[in-house]
């Protein structure tokens, strides 16, 4: 096929759901259109699957000499679950079967027959890979809370003796007929590992919509067995397999997590990971004629045979990328609840913030902070609320009821929140908030505890270059242009201190001793009597929307320089160090190698990484690495959302989107009639959102 006719190549489809499916060109490497008239030499004929309604697409490829490829969700298949996120995170595409039907050949099936593509490269990468999706409970849906509920902890614990785990399907699930089983095979799985383990407690996970009468199973979920306990929880495979000794199953990909979690595995049917000598098989194969180890199981299906996309950017990525995203994911507790009771939020934060609270919430109920003793709260309830504003109010929230602290996250927009800009990343916390050095947060709790391993460290990197290659802070305001402090200064030290806003939550719990931008200049000037200070006020203080300006006879006696209207990083980038009370400038700072000095504790302080004036608090004292803290502050701390749609993103789809919005203005200050216009645009924005 010539280079033109390549280019030309098409997927072409009856199907409406492959055609809008998110990423679909991407994953198959060409355009897709829906319909089958006018195909051509190069283009392939796709379908879902083995579905009823791709036959005539088959038989349209059969008669007209053309590919025809099945295509399927993969084995890591959503962040979420599909019906709350229909963003794909991987595709398999069978020339000639698909994996889950043993009745016919397919390219997995072929893949593990032979030896030509095994290599020690792959085995190490799904080596690895096991060891993360182990580590971090991973599986093809990933919306199920990462720990069991206390309740089944409860009665698993209350049962001394060993445990084995049967695994129901939906009544009708395709992948039963197609791995040769039929549905009277689940009561003989019953039967056989109550008879095969005579004093173990057996644990039949059944699928919630069964308990809730929305679908049907296999099992009788209203008689009574002894030793038999029902789960209909909505958890985590491999939480449940980790209790178990031994797991049944017919076809369920279950059976495959048991193997990754190194439990022994019964199959009843036939699925594709059954048959190569790592199951115990109810029934033989006979086209599936080699051994295989694990790890070449896994890298055969994982690997080679699955596409895999990042959701965020809409790029091909290799799977160890999805796994970053997942397990970055599974490191924090996110809020679930029937309910989130939002206290105390303004009408125009009302119209963003539940974008950030994430698909464990059911809906949202806003309410004043002085209806909160009133409020008729329900089991399943968790509460929000914006910092610690509101803490006194929320000591009448019943115990029961968790409490989310919410804020501006780190990389957050182009404009400042005080102009009404709504932001591209909040944090959420359980514990209490990043800035309160006076009690723990999630934040702290992650750098104390953590321990990062090397492909963290590569994201944490790969993030930090992307932020300082494509010059992004946190709110990307000022004019940009080179500074240069050392014409002025001479040979003297140029400290940079940034200014903050006086009053701030930031200040008020994280440095006790200095408060104030007054109090912190002569601080520094008093420590540096040569140095050649500059002083940068903060943007919210310049613009006028906040207080913290400073006498002018203060900047007389310790400030060189002030610097208004600059771009914070060319400031950053012409200064030997900065000195800072809790201002996040420190943590650019340390992005871009600079040396910084606190005189409050802020997140990044008392980690190894700055020179503190006070003594680390809390559990602070570990040594975190500049990279594993840019992977715990953005990637697992921060929440990043997508305007104007309103959809969950990635901090690196976020820096992006930053540098180009800002290049487009750059960084030019608008008029005092444009900043009015710009904040009613911005207002319009989030209302009509």
């Amino acid at each position: 096929m010539s280079a033109q006719q390549t280019r030309a190549a098409r997927a072409l489809t009856t199907s409406r759901g492959i055609v809008n499916g998110v990423g679909m060109e991407a994953l198959l490497g060409r355009p897709v259109r829906r319909g089958l008239k006018g195909a051509r030499e190069g283009d392939v004929i796709v379908g879902w699957g083995q579905k009823e309604n791709t036959a005539d697409a088959r038989a349209f490829a059969k008669k007209n000499e053309l590919e025809y490829w099945r295509l399927e969700d993969g084995f890591l298949g959503y962040l979420n679950h599909p019906s709350r996120d229909k963003r794909r995170l991987s595709l398999v595409v069978d020339k000639s079967g698909i994996y889950y039907d043993a009745h016919t050949p397919s390219d997995l099936e072929a893949l593990l027959n032979r030896d030509d593509w095994v290599t020690e490269e792959l085995l190490n990468r799904a080596r690895a890979a096991m060891g993360r999706i182990r580590r971090w409970r991973i599986s093809k849906y990933n919306h199920a809370p990462f720990d069991l509920s206390p309740a089944l902890e409860a009665k698993l614990a209350a049962f001394k003796g060993p445990k084995v785990l049967l695994v129901d399907q939906t009544y009708g699930d395709k992948s039963i007929m197609h791995g040769m089983a039929s549905d009277a095979m689940f009561g003989e799985m019953l039967e056989t590992a109550l008879e095969e383990n005579p004093t173990a407690l057996v644990i039949v996970k059944i699928h919630p919509d069964v308990l809730a009468g929305k679908k049907k199973g296999h099992f009788d979920v209203e008689r009574t067995y002894d030793r038999v306990l029902f789960v209909a929880d909505d958890v985590a495979p491999i939480a449940l397999i980790e209790r178990v000794d031994h797991v049944y199953v017919v076809t369920s990909q279950m059976g495959l997590e048991g193997l990754i979690a190194g439990k022994k595995v019964s199959c009843f049917g036939l699925p594709f990971y059954a048959g190569w000598g790592l199951t115990h098989d109810r029934q033989l194969c006979e086209a599936r004629i080699a051994n295989r180890t694990l790890e070449e199981l896994f890298a055969a299906a994982f690997i080679v045979y699955s596409r895999y996309l990042d959701p965020f950017t809409g790029e091909r990525v290799e799977m160890e990328r999805i796994l970053d995203l997942l397990v970055a994911e599974r490191q924090m507790r996110r809020p679930r609840g029937n309910r989130a009771v939002a206290v105390g939020f303004s009408f125009w934060k009302r119209k963003f913030v539940s974008k950030f609270f994430g698909p464990g919430i059911g809906h949202v109920v806003h309410i004043k902070p002085a209806d909160i003793d009133k409020f008729e709260f329900e089991s399943g309830d968790c509460v929000m609320s914006w910092g610690r504003k509101f803490d006194i109010r929320l000591d009448d929230v019943p115990d029961d009821i968790p409490i989310w602290h919410m804020e501006d996250g780190f990389l957050r927009s182009v404009g400042l929140g005080s102009d009404l800009r709504r932001p591209a990343s909040l944090v959420l916390d359980r514990r209490g908030i990043y800035y309160d050095a006076t009690s723990p947060s999630d934040l702290e709790h992650f750098f104390a505890n953590h321990k990062f391993d090397d492909y963290e460290l590569a994201r944490g990197r790969a993030l930090r270059e992307a932020i300082l290659a494509a010059r992004v802070s946190k709110y990307n305001v000022g004019e940009r242009g080179g500074i240069d402090f050392r014409a002025r200064a001479g040979a003297r030290k140029i400290i940079l201190v940034p200014g903050q806003v006086e009053g701030d939550a930031s200040l008020a719990y994280g440095s006790p001793e200095i408060m104030t931008n007054a109090g912190l200049l002569e601080a520094v000037r008093d420590a540096n009597p040569d140095g050649y200070i500059v002083f940068k006020p903060h943007p919210d203080v310049v613009s006028g929307n906040r207080d913290g300006a400073v006498d002018k006879h203060i900047l007389d006696c310790c400030v060189n320089e002030t610097i208004a209207a600059a771009d914070i990083i060319d400031c950053l980038e012409a200064v030997d160090e900065v000195h800072t009370m809790t201002s996040l400038t420190g943590f650019e700072a340390l992005l871009r190698g600079v040396p910084v000095t606190t005189y409050g504790m802020p997140f990044y302080a008392g980690w190894g990484l700055t020179c503190d004036r006070q003594e680390p608090t809390g559990h602070r004292g570990k040594k975190v690495p500049l990279d594993g803290l840019v992977y715990g502050l953005l990637c697992v701390y921060g929440r990043y959302v997508a305007w104007p749609g309103g959809i969950s993103t990635s901090p690196e789809a976020i820096v992006e989107s930053i540098r180009r919005e800002a290049e487009s203005t750059g960084g030019k200050k608008p008029s005092p009639l444009g900043s009015v216009f710009r904040k009613i645009r911005y207002l319009i924005e989030a209302l009509l959102n």
